[in-house]
């Protein structure tokens, strides 16, 4: 457990979660033609757990503390986390078509994301 507050198993659980809910916001955000504060909040709250998560994995299952040097699909992980956690709200309110469309690219980016974290090719 090293340094860590929580175990990697907390940690796991954390971010697997809020994966499931940050999606599950973001598809009712973009699936549906009502505006709801809930799938912002949801959203909102849910990619700060998947950071918090994400953070806590990289510190137990990995290893990796805060003065090391990051592999390279750490990088694009955390690219990916932001490209959705800013892209989403922003195109949830400004798409007025597309966005079936954009929630399946969404979906693949989150993908992209579990390949990285399963195969960590570079």
């Amino acid at each position: 457990m090293g340094d860590s507050f929580f175990s990697e198993y907390f940690y796991r659980v954390l971010h697997i979660s809020a994966i499931i809910f940050f999606f599950a916001g973001f598809g009712g955000a973009m699936l549906s033609e009502k505006d709801s504060k809930l799938n912002k909040i949801i959203t909102g709250i849910a990619s700060l757990f998947i950071l918090v998560g994400g953070m806590g994995l990289i510190l137990t299952a990995l290893g990796i503390r805060h003065t090391e040097s990051w592999p390279g699909f750490l990088h694009a992980k955390v690219t990916i986390w932001a490209i959705l956690t800013i892209g989403a709200p922003i195109l949830a309110k400004r798409l007025k078509k597309g966005r079936v469309a954009v929630f399946y690219g969404f979906l693949i980016l989150g993908v992209m994301a579990v390949y990285l974290a399963v195969n960590k090719p570079f």
